[in-house]
């Protein structure tokens, strides 16, 4: 088995690596998840779910994943199959028969109106009666639109069935489960089992970082049941949507409950699902309020400098948000993100040489201002390939502020090798026009995934720079700000 799950690993990580970023090679990784990941992960899914109990009859729902009528079928031996499919979905029930080896005589299909549950009950009841009415039937309700489950699910209590599910960790950017975390899970009591299912689908909505979904289902839940666990977990989502949308106050507010429910159910229920996390979770609320103490409305002195102070917490903040943004696909925010932590840095810098970007005051440098000027001329011009006007800017922009901390001799811009100190600059300077060409910034571009992670990486490398700097414990600080997955 462990040959089988390394094998698995294997092929797992280079099928989630493949590139997607056009259709044909999005169509490539779905033909290897297909030829060469799919038949190993059946024979883990195999070992991993044992099933001995007969199975005279197997009803399911087909929807836009084949896979899950597969592991059914494989692992109940059904000894007659019914699948019920829709327009959609009907083009992948050649793949269901190719990995099963159905015979024709062991099947039969029908199509239904995937929003009519009606039609899908009724279809299900006549087959189980021209079927001899079977004790031993089983129903698997994975597939198919949220109304097919439903008449699937109704249907299977009105015949007594043993009512079947595949449960998995989906990858919410590939739209499939992480390989080898599915699960066959046979429901004896439906009534129990729909919390349970609401449950699964909560978690699986907060883990693709749908904290909205997510927390209207845990307070359903939460109102449902008198447990106080969907409470903390619904606290948890309100926090994390909260904290997604920078509203710091709200999510202090929601995470403190959240720790406050952890502490009571701790003591009557040692496995629920946040006590691993509590840990985590303070050291989280201890992180929000020094975020509270940065994001309030104040422009003093005094109040940048604390600022500037905490900028590990400000970086951190924003690079798990931009990570975020980034498993979403949405690469034009993230972008906006690490362009904003790329100012933090060259504003925390120059504030260190007692220069405010926002109203520069050179008067304190060690430097006489005309040297100053000459030098930042001369950087512009081998950076911008054109002179610039011989002044001093009183409002500082990004590359300004790193141009300038180069004419300062700074050690975040200091090349690696002598003669190549402008190096790093044009660098940076073809990454921001890159940035700065998009639909969020000035262009009216998009930012695809290989522009977004060229971009990344030269913000990583002065987040790198700083941090080593400026003693900031880079680790502690961004695996705080990392959310929590259930």
């Amino acid at each position: 088995m462990n040959d089988i799950k390394r094998k698995l690993d294997e092929l797992s990580q280079y099928w989630k690596n493949m590139d997607r970023s056009n259709e044909t090679q999005r169509k490539a990784a779905e033909e290897y998840y297909k030829k060469e990941l799919m038949p190993i992960l059946i024979q883990y899914f195999l070992q991993v779910n044992n099933h001995e109990e007969e199975c005279e009859a197997l009803v399911l729902t087909l929807g836009q994943s084949y896979e899950p009528l597969v592991f059914s079928i494989l692992t109940l031996k059904p000894k007659k199959v019914f699948i019920l499919c829709t327009d959609e979905s009907l083009h992948l029930l050649d793949d269901v028969i190719e990995f099963t080896k159905l015979k024709p005589s062991q099947y039969v299909s029908s199509k239904v109106a995937s929003e009519n549950p009606l039609e899908l009950y009724q279809e299900i009841k006549k087959i189980y009666e021209q079927w001899g009415r079977p004790k031993n039937i089983y129903v698997d309700f994975t597939g198919g639109t949220k109304s097919m489950s439903a008449g699937c699910a109704m249907a299977g209590v009105a015949i007594k069935a043993k009512l079947v599910y595949i449960s998995g960790k989906l990858i919410s950017s590939l739209k499939k489960p992480e390989p080898g975390s599915e699960r066959l899970l046979i429901i004896e009591d439906p009534y129990t089992v729909f919390g349970d299912l609401e449950r699964e689908q909560a978690i699986a909505l907060f883990n693709s970082m749908d904290y909205v979904s997510a927390f209207r289902v845990f307070e359903e839940l939460d109102q449902r049941t008198n447990t106080k666990e969907y409470g903390a977990l619904k606290c948890l989502s309100k926090a994390y949507d909260s904290w997604d949308s920078l509203d710091i106050n709200k999510a202090i507010e929601n995470l403190s409950e959240c720790i406050k429910i952890i502490a009571v159910v701790e003591k009557l229920n040692k496995n629920f699902i946040l006590i691993k996390h509590k840990d985590k979770l303070q050291k989280q609320l201890e992180v929000l309020k020094v975020l509270q103490e940065i994001h309030r409305t104040n422009n003093s002195k005094d109040h940048k400098s604390n600022v500037f102070d905490k900028i590990g917490y400000l970086i951190a903040n924003l690079y798990q948000n931009a990570l975020r943004r980034e498993k979403q696909e949405k690469y034009e925010m993230a972008s906006l993100l690490l362009y904003r932590i790329l100012e933090s840095i060259e504003q925390k810098r120059l504030w260190n040489y007692g220069i405010d970007t926002a109203n520069a005051d050179y008067s304190n440098l060690p430097i006489e201002e005309d040297l100053l000027i000459n030098k930042i001329d001369y950087i512009s011009a081998k950076v911008y390939g054109s002179n610039r006007q011989g002044q001093l800017e009183k409002k500082i922009g990004l590359m300004s502020g790193f141009i300038t901390l180069a004419a300062l001799e700074d050690d975040i811009v200091k090349a690696n090798k002598k003669g190549k100190e402008i190096e790093p600059l044009k660098t940076l300077y073809g990454k921001v026009i890159a940035r700065n060409n998009s639909i969020f910034a000035h262009g009216y571009e998009f930012i695809n995934n290989k522009k977004y992670n060229d971009f990344k990486e030269v913000v990583v490398e002065y987040i790198d720079k700083l941090c080593e700097l400026e003693k900031i414990n880079k680790e502690e600080l961004f695996v705080a700000c990392e959310f929590i997955t259930l």
